[in-house]
């Protein structure tokens, strides 16, 4: 029953409930119309971010391709490695992060304040990415993070491929390393497309470098469930909720198969032992590289993964410069290996001919200046062959002397290319440099001086070579006058062993030299090796006829009255390099070698002690019909004891280095026919005149 006067307010508020109905029914309605759009409209788009929720993208590493040598050894593989990685914003949210990094930092042994820096530096990118902790966990580091990794929202291992080098320290130049993509490339990588991000591994060295778009694979994703904590859930084989055909198979890298022979790589470096500096080998018929290595050397397992700070700074620390590449890199005074270039800048400008004699009385003078030779007492009177073999510098000497200027020695220098890169497929050349009068007086504002010309004559003064321009220069000469390209991968092939790319020798010049010019300097450079009084006599291979030359080069100015000091007695790093060039054998040369010792004080007792090693196995190995152990002896035995020579030949004579007035080292950047070209090759246009100029 209602009181006095209660009807009339109830009449009053009846009246204003059909506003609240109104506004109820327009709520549900809103609500339902929302329903709608979000169920029926936006099912799919909703169904996504309500998947990423669940389901979380994980990165397969494609393998990068393998690489082997010239017999399909392998070189470098793939091994599987396991990092330990964090995703920040799971750790923030389970609110445990002071306790997971405690956890953490006694399984990996690794200080919690480290741990905290490298979260601290990650900021900056966002929380859902992982940020990588560790690399390179050992089986029992893995282990213990699985057991304790439902305590660790958050914490989780990724498998990595890590690239191993199977022979350590050999040929690290060579095939490079990989490392991780860091802020400062990923621009230029990524210029043109999306092909990197932060902590993908990307070749920085050698063929590891150059050859990236075809070792370098595609990558992989699965799709895995996950909790709220971000934790992978047991992968259910049936029923599963993740679509497999979401998911992306890896692409593996393609393979590379080079022209290097591993046994040659080996021996050399058993050969140089602990000395500093380099080998190239080339086959003088096609351009391939068959050795190649920069000693001292690192391993670049160790740059795979990250190299340890302590170690980089080691290496930069090494006087002997391990990280750079001395067979391309590093230009040297190539000595009296480059004399061969002289006595056919002679020859060929007819300045002298075979006959032609000059006497060295150990010293000549120009102006007020003493250009000594690296015997004392002389030579006596020697032709061209003779200047080779016994390395006279006086002979060279009159030689740059009758020449115009240095600028004919450059001429052919440049033709039998020296003072510019060979090409080869590999970053940062050195180009070296063979001096003009030009140049000196674009980079100095000086006129030359015939001085100059004759320490230019013996290789010093402003002459600077590469291991690989010497190899490539006396292997023009074994094969008669072609200048070949040399190259390193000899077959690119799919992960399956499919060939899908076959390189060709590629001929860049053709000498053009007389016939006679190439007996004679053949002849000399015979003569070095085995002729009694050949300047490497000591290195001679019975039964191998092989020639080359040594050179001696000082690395510092020495005051006249210790010029023939002698070189061990003095300070390592003041004391000279030793250069060897030379091929074999001598008829249809199969192998042509330098060899760049540093301070090892001569090319006959230093350097072409190696040259000879690698060059006898090369023999050895490919030609055991002809250079087998059996054969050779037999050999020997019916040429009569090595015709006549005692078994066992002692160094006749070191040779020395030759230290003139003007001859500091200056290192500003800066008889057989002959062999038939390869039936591949890619030859240049021959010019009207092949057999050379007869001006």
């Amino acid at each position: 029953m209602a009181f006095l006067g209660q009807e009339e307010q109830i009449r009053e508020l009846q009246d204003r409930f059909k506003f609240l109905y109104a506004a109820m029914f327009l709520g549900l309605g809103i609500l339902l119309g929302r329903m709608v759009h979000l169920q029926l409209l936006q099912g799919d788009r909703m169904r996504m971010f309500s998947e990423e929720n669940r389901i979380k993208r994980v990165k397969v590493a494609a393998p990068r391709g393998m690489i082997f040598d010239r017999n399909r050894r392998l070189l470098i593989d793939n091994r599987p490695a396991f990092d330990l990685e964090i995703i920040p914003q799971y750790l923030r949210e389970s609110k445990k992060t002071e306790a997971v990094i405690a956890k953490l930092s006694k399984i990996i042994k690794m200080p919690e304040k480290e741990i905290q820096e490298i979260l601290d530096k990650s900021k900056s990118q966002a929380s859902f990415l992982p940020v990588k902790i560790k690399n390179d966990l050992t089986r029992d580091e893995v282990a213990q993070v699985e057991v304790w990794k439902i305590d660790m929202p958050g914490v989780q291992i990724q498998e990595e491929i890590k690239r191993t080098n199977l022979f350590g320290d050999v040929a690290a130049h060579l095939l490079g390393y990989i490392g991780e993509v860091n802020t400062v490339e990923l621009p230029r990588l990524n210029k043109k497309a999306l092909k990197y991000k932060l902590g993908d591994s990307i070749g920085k060295f050698g063929l590891e470098q150059q050859l990236e778009d075809i070792l370098r694979g595609i990558d992989g994703e699965r799709l895995v469930e996950v909790d709220a904590m971000g934790r992978i859930k047991l992968t259910r084989t049936k029923n599963r909720l993740v679509d497999p055909t979401l998911e992306r198979a890896s692409v593996p890298g393609k393979n590379l198969v080079l022209t290097i022979d591993q046994d040659l790589q080996l021996e050399a470096a058993k050969a140089f032992g602990d000395k500093s500096g380099s080998l190239v080998a080339i086959d003088p018929r096609s351009g391939e590289i068959l050795a190649m290595i920069s000693r001292p050397s690192f391993d670049p397992t160790e740059f795979s993964r990250g190299i340890p700070p302590q170690l980089w700074q080691s290496l930069l620390n090494n006087e002997n410069r391990p990280l750079g590449d001395k067979t391309i890199q590093d230009h040297y005074p190539p000595g009296s290996t480059f004399k061969i270039v002289t006595a056919i800048a002679g020859l060929e400008e007819k300045v002298i001919d075979e006959n032609t004699k000059f006497n060295c009385p150990g010293v000549i003078w120009m102006g007020n200046r003493a250009y000594h030779c690296h015997k004392k007492n002389g030579h006596g009177n020697v032709n061209v062959v003779d200047a080779i073999t016994l390395s006279c510098d006086v002979f060279f000497y009159r030689v740059a002397q009758k020449l115009k200027s240095v600028d004919d020695i450059a001429k052919w220098a440049f033709h039998l290319g020296l003072g510019k890169k060979t090409g080869i497929q590999l970053a940062r050349e050195t180009a070296g440099l063979i001096p003009t009068e030009e140049w000196k007086k674009k980079r100095f504002n000086q006129v030359w001086n015939g001085g100059e010309s004759l320490s230019v004559a013996i290789g010093q003064s402003f002459v600077l070579t590469t291991g690989l321009q010497l190899a490539n220069l006396y292997a023009s000469i074994a094969n008669g006058g072609i200048l070949y390209r040399p190259f390193l991968v000899k077959e690119i092939e799919s992960y399956e062993g499919q060939i899908l790319q076959h390189f060709k020798p590629e001929s860049i010049d053709r000498h053009q030299l007389s016939p006679r010019t190439y007996e004679l300097i053949k002849q000399g450079l015979w003569g070095v090796i085995n002729r009694p009084n050949g300047t490497a006599a000591a290195q001679r291979l019975p039964g191998m006829d092989f020639a080359g030359k040594t050179g001696t080069v000082q690395v510092m100015r020495i005051a006249a009255d210790k010029i023939y000091q002698k070189c061990q007695n003095m300070k390592y790093k003041d004391r000279h390099h030793g250069m060897f060039a030379g091929f074999a054998p001598v008829k249809d040369p199969v192998i042509a070698v330098s060899v760049i010792g540093e301070h090892v004080c001569s090319g006959s007792g230093g350097a072409a002690p190696i040259g000879r090693a690698v060059i006898k196995k090369y023999l050895e190995k490919y030609y055991p019909d002809l250079y087998g152990e059996k054969v050779l002896a037999a050999r020997i035995k019916a040429e009569g004891k090595e015709r006549g020579l005692p078994a066992k030949i002692k160094q006749v004579e070191e040779e020395g280095v030759t230290v003139n007035a003007d001859s500091t080292v200056r290192t500003e950047p800066v008889p057989a026919p002959p062999a038939p070209p390869h039936p591949d090759a890619v030859m240049p246009q021959e010019s009207e005149n092949s057999e050379g100029d007869d001006e």
